[in-house]
Formats: C-alpha cells, structure tokens, sequence
C-alpha cells in the first residue's frame, strides 16, 4: 500500500507541475491579446462575468504557483534544520498552515485591489484548501505537541495528493473550458462563399 501512495504522490506532483505550466503557456497567449494592463489598471474595465474569470483565474494561479514553490524551499530548509524533532515537526506544520493562510490573505487582496469578483474557481480553490489546513492542524496537534500519530503518513499523503489533483483538475478546466468555447464559435461562424 504504501508504495502504492507513494507512486500516486509523485504522479500527483508531477501532475501539479504540467498543469501549471500548461496553464502559464495559457496565460502567456491571452496576456498577448488581452495586455498586462487588465491585472492592474483600475481604468480598464472588466466587462463580462468571463473578464472577471479570467482575472480572478490568474490570480489564483499565480498565488498558488509562488505559494507553492515558495513552500517547497521552505519545506526543505525547515527539514535540513539540525533541531528537537518535535520542534521541527511544529515549525513544519505551522508554515505550511501559515502559507495557506498567507495565500487566502493575498488571493483576497489581489481581487479587491483590482476591484474583480472572485471566479468558481477561485472559490473552489479556497474551500479545497481547507482539507490541507485541517490535515495540517491536526497533525501540528496530534504530532507536533503530543507526539502521537492520528492519521498515519500513508493516509496523510494520500489527502495531500488528493488534494494536489483535485486542484490539477480546478486550474486546468478554465484554459480547457476557454479554449473549447473559442473553437466552438470560430465553427460556428457562417462560410461566405
């Protein structure tokens, strides 16, 4: 079984990476069309509930993908620390708390200083999260102050990428989404002949 997690875990994360560049070559391409103007000018106008999608979907990726990496430094420095295992257990659960909760701060800021409604992605986004952040807390509780093991590594990695190719699934479909309605209505266009 655990080998079993743990082939599932690494296809998760390389998963996590290939969406997340598929979605960057995305953003690359409408950014060229759209303009870089859209995510801070507070004079261009987001028209349409797609305009507001397409901003508050941006956001979302680019938090998440900072928040991620930054973490993953993060996670390794805290690891490599030559402390108390308890004590590193502690400072582990609780970054990986506050980095969620640092990205919850930042995806709220970001839509309110541009004045953009938050996407069902977004939303999506922000209720998933709270599976990791109660995975975490119960762990910082459970191992990192009473050293007893609640929920064992395999099912704890096992949420972890869960939650990893749920969210694979939430940031790919608005490309896939867009990108079906644009071929969908060039086919749609009358042939003049």
């Amino acid at each position: 079984m655990q080998s079993l997690v743990e082939l599932y875990a690494n296809v998760a994360y390389i998963a996590v990476d290939v969406v997340l560049f598929i979605s960057f070559v995305y953003l690359v391409f409408r950014v060229k069309e759209t303009g870089i103007r859209v995510f801070y000018h507070r004079g261009y106008k987001l028209k349409s509930k797609r305009d507001h999608d397409f901003i508050s979907w941006c956001f979302t990726l680019i938090v998440y993908t900072l928040f991620n990496y930054i973490d993953t430094i993060m996670t390794g420095l805290i690891i490599s620390l030559d402390t108390d295992y308890l004590l590193r257990r502690k400072l582990f659960y609780l970054s990986k708390i506050f980095f969620f909760i640092l990205l919850y701060v930042s995806l709220y800021a970001l839509h309110v200083m541009r004045g953009c409604s938050f996407s069902m992605i977004t939303r999506s986004a922000y209720c998933l999260g709270l599976i990791p952040i109660t995975l975490y807390l119960i762990q910082l509780i459970s191992r990192g102050y009473y050293d007893v093991t609640l929920i064992t590594s395999e099912n704890f990695r096992f949420m972890i990428s869960l939650y990893a190719t749920i969210c694979c699934f939430i940031f790919v479909s608005f490309p896939v989404k867009s990108v079906y309605q644009r071929i969908k209505k060039a086919n749609r266009r009358p042939q003049i002949s």
